[in-house]
């Protein structure tokens, strides 16, 4: 049993991590009722993710599954956006109330595995109650930390830049295709500008451009892989990028913060509402958006580099984790495991999640889908053929670097300063802020 003096510092950890997520929302967690299970003689098994609406739909139909499989086991599910997300974890925490089976993320996972608030699952593979023989070697990889598996990958995806095929029919514009350039990026761009002659519409509607990747192509880091400093020495970097995407907004080639900002939602973006051609999302994201614009989206890799190496990685779209609080380590091995192996469940997930890291699974649904369905594990082929290992997970302080950074592009894209005085003024923030971190 905890100590007090140890669920603060769990409290304290789990808060820190909430400020370090994507930004708390004004939503609010969306919390179900207290499940009635344990009166009935059934294991009350806490289950938590985050998600939008149409994965907490599907979430739910594979929770009713489980339970026709598992009638001894009644799972208490809670979902919430992903800012509160990580809020409600702490919320929990200080309510000695933690989930049994958390989703996790590639960014936080060795945060919790650190602070002791997930277990190690070995345990439960060699007992046989959680089956992960069939999971990729990458993905059972991607999940062990220190010879230990802590996470289970419920899916994998890579960055991508989303494209809009029909606004290539109607103009005329040729579309691009894996190891275009920057340049041909560019120069598609201001074709596309110029065919479509409106004022409202904004070829690349959001990103194209990641600073991260684009270092990445240069053989850096952004992060050093210790995880106390930045992790490239040439400042030139930074300034040639703010460069290329100053240029890029100011020919109105791509959105600026401004125009972002204003959307509230998937249902706002640019390309949702034929704004825009290009946007850039995570690749298990495809599916949403070509429902939510009604046409059948592409996926392509970010822009390559010329003579510069691949940037592009799998990533793990997300793990299931066991609290180490749990009295059901069994029972949350059970729905981990029925969660990425049973084939019907995966049939109502459809890889929403990502791309499924088992074999079978991925293969059977592969088999099944038709259209923009199969956009995402097209892609993914591609991505595993023609990428480089992930880096590490970033440092808690990558908030604080972000919103540096955010605050000095700002400036920069206004003409307050230049890109060499922006990159300048980036690393002495940045030196600043490791430095506090580790006094």
């Amino acid at each position: 049993m905890k100590t007090a003096l140890d669920i603060r510092g769990v409290i304290l950890t789990l808060i820190i991590l909430a400020l370090i997520g994507t930004g708390c929302t004004s939503q609010t967690a969306a919390v179900q009722p207290q499940a009635e299970g344990a009166a009935k003689g059934q294991k009350v098994l806490k289950v938590a993710w985050w998600g939008n609406d149409g994965r907490n739909e599907r979430t739910m139909k594979v929770i009713e599954l489980f339970e026709k499989k598992y009638p001894n086991i009644k799972v208490e599910p809670t979902d919430a956006p992903n800012g509160d997300y990580w809020v409600l974890l702490a919320m929990k925490a200080a309510d000695q109330d933690f989930p049994d089976v958390i989703q996790m993320d590639y960014k936080y996972i060795n945060e919790y595995i650190k602070r002791k608030l997930i277990m190690p699952l070995d345990d439960l593979v060699a007992s046989g109650k959680l089956d992960v023989s069939d999971l990729d070697d990458s993905s059972r990889a991607a999940g062990t930390f220190d010879e230990k598996l802590y996470g289970i990958v419920t899916g994998v995806n890579a960055q991508s830049v989303m494209y809009n095929p029909e606004i290539f029919e109607q103009t005329g514009v040729p579309t691009l295709s894996a190891g275009y350039t920057y340049e041909d990026l560019i120069q598609t761009a201001r074709e596309l500008k110029e065919q479509i002659n409106q004022p409202d519409f904004i070829p690349i509607g959001s990103g194209a451009l990641d600073f991260a990747y684009y270092l990445r192509q240069h053989g850096d880091s952004y992060y050093a892989a210790d995880g106390k400093g930045l992790g490239y020495d040439k400042d030139e970097y930074l300034s040639d990028f703010f460069k290329m995407e100053k240029m890029l907004i100011d020919e109105g080639l791509m959105a600026s913060p401004d125009v972002l900002n204003a959307l509230s939602s998937d249902k706002d973006a640019l390309i949702t509402n034929k704004r825009a051609a290009f946007h850039t999302i995570t690749s298990n994201n495809v599916g949403s958006y070509s429902s939510l614009s009604g046409t059948a989206m592409k996926l392509l890799p970010f822009p390559a580099l010329k003579g510069g190496p691949e940037g592009n990685y799998v990533k793990p779209s997300m793990y299931f984790s066991v609290s180490s609080y749990t009295k059901q380590s069994e029972e949350a091995a059970l729905f981990i495991d029925f969660f990425i192996n049973d084939i019907e469940a995966n049939e109502i997930l459809l890889g929403e999640r990502g791309v499924p890291a088992t074999a079978k699974v991925r293969e059977h649904l592969l088999d099944q889908m038709k259209g923009s369905d199969r956009e995402q594990y097209v892609y993914m082929e591609h991505v595993e053929k023609n990428s480089s290992p992930i880096d590490p997970p970033v440092p808690l302080v990558s908030s604080s670097i972000s919103t540096l950074f955010s605050k000095i592009r700002n400036k920069m894209l206004l003409g307050q300063m230049t890109p060499e005085e922006s990159a300048k003024q980036f690393r002495d923030g940045a030196n600043e802020i490791f430095a506090d971190a580790a006094s």
